[in-house]
């Protein structure tokens, strides 16, 4: 899961294909059970970028390549610089969708064993890095573990499918 760096598949928002993500996204959640969920959100960039109403916008590619850049921090710190080779970093799925401001955020699915010591290394080493982007701010970032029950990946799934795009995660980042 993950290492596919496809394009982002781009959804119509028809009622019927939010619920076919929906139901798509809950069951790839339970069947890949889902230990930890990232959010990413963007704080207001200094440089910025306005939409057609004159408001600051953020745009989607900018945001990926910026969470790709934290991701491949995260991940040499966590695994080691060489992480790519060996296949290791984080992996999962999520989705990129619009927040009420028009900012696109990232909700991110990690697939990896959590054990709570790792965890707890991987969200001081998340919020360490943060601090090098401005994008980002600790007040919009959320890193928290999912439970173990059938019923909290269907829910993840759910939300995960409820306006977004589909991605994956995997060692070379975010697609």
């Amino acid at each position: 899961m993950g290492e596919a760096q496809s394009p982002m598949i781009n959804y119509e928002t028809t009622a019927f294909t939010r619920e076919a993500l929906k139901r798509g996204m809950s069951r790839l959640a339970f069947d890949t059970k889902p230990t930890a969920l990232l959010t990413l959100t963007v704080q207001e960039p200094r440089i910025r970028y306005r939409n057609d109403d004159g408001r600051w916008l953020v745009p989607d590619r900018t945001l990926m390549k910026k969470a790709n850049n934290l991701l491949h921090f995260i991940n040499s710190d966590l695994f080691g610089s060489k992480y790519q080779d060996k296949n290791k970093g984080f992996k999962g799925f999520g989705c990129i969708e619009k927040q009420a401001n028009h900012q696109p955020h990232l909700h991110l699915a990690i697939t990896n064993p959590m054990p709570p010591k790792f965890y707890l290394k991987a969200k001081k080493v998340l919020f360490k890095k943060l601090k090098k982007f401005s994008l980002f701010h600790e007040s919009g970032t959320d890193f928290r573990l999912i439970g173990g029950d059938d019923a909290d990946y269907w829910r993840i799934g759910d939300y995960l499918g409820k306006d977004g795009r589909l991605l994956t995660i995997g060692p070379a980042g975010v697609y």
